[in-house]
């Protein structure tokens, strides 16, 4: 509710598909609610499928120091593309 971007989306794709012989409010709450289930059901199956990949990544590299110095290696191989872009 407090990212602009988010209410400046709603306010501009909502509308195309309410109705005009029905309730405007309860159809834009109904769509929203529509909206945050779908979203909270999707991010639920990211939550889980990443869950699972980190515990069969543990599991098949074992030692929690690789996993560690694996997981720094990304990202500090992010923050080197991301300073690629900003130089640009």
């Amino acid at each position: 509710m407090l990212n602009p971007k988010v209410a400046l989306f709603f306010l501009a794709f909502l509308p195309q598909f309410i109705h005009r012989n029905g309730s405007a409010f309860a159809q834009t709450v109904k769509l929203g609610l529509i909206f945050d289930c779908s979203g909270t059901i999707v991010n639920v199956i990211v939550a889980l499928a990443a869950s699972s990949a980190g515990d069969a990544l543990r599991r098949r590299i074992g030692e929690a120091s690789v996993f560690r110095w694996l997981t720094g290696g990304v990202f500090i191989g992010l923050g080197l593309r991301m300073t690629d872009f900003a130089a640009q």
